[in-house]
């Protein structure tokens, strides 16, 4: 316990309460006669007790004095105290009235600081709407700083083009001098050039009309020619039969082989003549012009050869056909050799496919047959419509060479073209061409 903490009146006091109950102790020993034996040895306690107790109170009373000593220092030092509180009371007296002054003197200061505050906020805000303007000016000046850079290049870059049209411009003017010079010449050359071809074009008119005459007797002698032969050609064909029919009993093996020979050639001479008559006959033929459904003229030409080809496979895939302006006699003469080769040169496959197809061009419709058949080589493509021309032997497939020259005459007095494409042994593909009249 720290003693030296506590005031005189409490040590005091402690020790008055130690008096009591040594007292208190005392008179309890006294009473208490009859249990003297039990009695002593609470004595022998309560003596050690009350020594102890007696060395805590001479400790007790020194702390004491100690007190009193330091209570003793403790009132000089509070006199000191106070007659330092004295001079401090005056002092904060004197401080109060300066902090009056300086707070007098601080409500003008804070009375002309709001009044500044003020002023430099509308400062501020003229100084905002200064800063806006001036970045405003500044962008604007950005702007026309960047419009003059890129104006300066553009007159950079025009004035250099300048030189460049001034430079072309003396390159052009010489060449145009040079071209005047050449134009003069070719005028010069062309006014030849001219005369020359009007002298030609005179020489061409003679030829055209020499031509003219020269096809017209043509075509009047083959008519002539293919006429006045039919009638020999009839004799001795009905000649020869007449001989094998009534007289067959009676001929050697090669008598009959021969008369069976000038049948034959006799029968495909009048042939020869008759598709000459018709290539005579085309070439003569006035064109009568009409709208034509090909869809039905397909069919009239087909209903024939599918009679004549019943025991073949024969596939026919034929798409929607458009209506032509054209001679209905000669388009289905066009169809009927067409489509009668494509059946002839395709009897060697085991199924036969033949297409029919359209195409509409701008102008014209381009009509085309496909096979599956032997073909040809494409090198002997111009072989194709001539008269005569052949690219195959009687013996390989019948044939005159005249059908082909037919259609190819049929088809440019229609106004339209004819082709073909082919190769050996992969069939071929004939197509014809026919203009479109205006109604279309």
């Amino acid at each position: 316990m720290n003693y030296q903490s506590k005031t005189k009146e409490e040590l005091i006091k402690e020790l008055q309460e130690l008096l009591q109950e040594n007292n208190s102790l005392k008179a309890l020993y006294d009473k208490d006669i009859t249990g003297r034996k039990q009695a002593k040895q609470e004595l022998i306690i309560a003596d050690k007790e009350l020594a102890f107790q007696n060395e805590e109170k001479g400790k007790r009373a020194a702390e004491l004095i100690i007190a009193d000593k330091e209570l003793v220092f403790q009132k000089e030092e509070k006199k000191k105290r106070a007659a330092e509180l004295i001079i401090a009371d005056k002092e904060l007296t004197f401080q109060s009235k300066e902090k009056e002054n300086r707070a007098a003197e601080l409500i003008l200061a804070n009375k002309e600081l709001a009044f500044q505050n003020k002023e430099k906020e509308k400062r501020a805000a003229e100084l905002v709407v200064a800063n806006k303007e001036l970045t405003f000016q500044n962008k604007e000046k950005e702007k026309r700083a960047a419009e003059l850079v890129i104006a300066n290049k553009e007159l950079t870059f025009q004035n250099r083009e300048k030189e460049k049209r001034a430079d072309e411009l003396i390159l052009a003017n010489k060449e145009l001098a040079f071209q005047n010079k050449e134009k003069e010449k070719r005028a010069a050359e062309l006014i030849i050039a001219n005369k020359e071809l009007v002298f030609q074009n005179k020489e061409k008119e003679k030829r055209a009309a020499e031509l003219i005459v020269a096809n017209k007797e043509m075509e009047a002698f083959s008519y002539s020619v293919s006429h006045d032969l039919s009638a020999p050609l009839r004799h001795i064909n009905g000649y020869a039969e007449l001989l094998l029919s009534r007289f067959y009993d009676f001929l050697p093996d090669k008598a009959r082989h021969y008369l069976n020979n000038i049948a034959d050639s006799a029968s495909q001479m009048a042939t020869l003549i008759d598709d000459l008559l018709q290539f005579s006959r085309t070439g003569l033929q006035e064109m009568r012009l009409s709208d034509l459904d090909m869809n039905i003229i397909v069919q009239e030409v087909l209903a024939p050869i599918k009679q004549d080809n019943r025991e073949r496979n024969i596939e026919w895939r034929i798409a929607t056909l458009p209506h032509v302006y054209g001679d209905h006699a000669m388009l289905r003469l066009v169809w009927t050799n067409l489509l009668s080769n494509a059946v002839k040169f395709t009897r060697t496959r085991e199924k036969t496919i033949i297409e029919i197809n359209v195409i509409d061009e701008n102008d014209a419709f381009i009509f085309s047959i496909r096979d599956n058949g032997v073909g040809f080589d494409m090198q002997y493509a111009q072989k194709l419509f001539g008269v005569f021309q052949r690219l195959h032997t009687n013996d390989e497939f019948e044939g005159t060479g005249i059908g082909l020259a037919n259609v190819h005459r049929i088809i440019l007095k229609h106004g339209g073209h004819i082709w073909a494409e082919a190769e050996p042994d992969k069939g071929a593909t004939f197509y014809f061409s026919l203009p479109k009249n205006k109604e279309d």
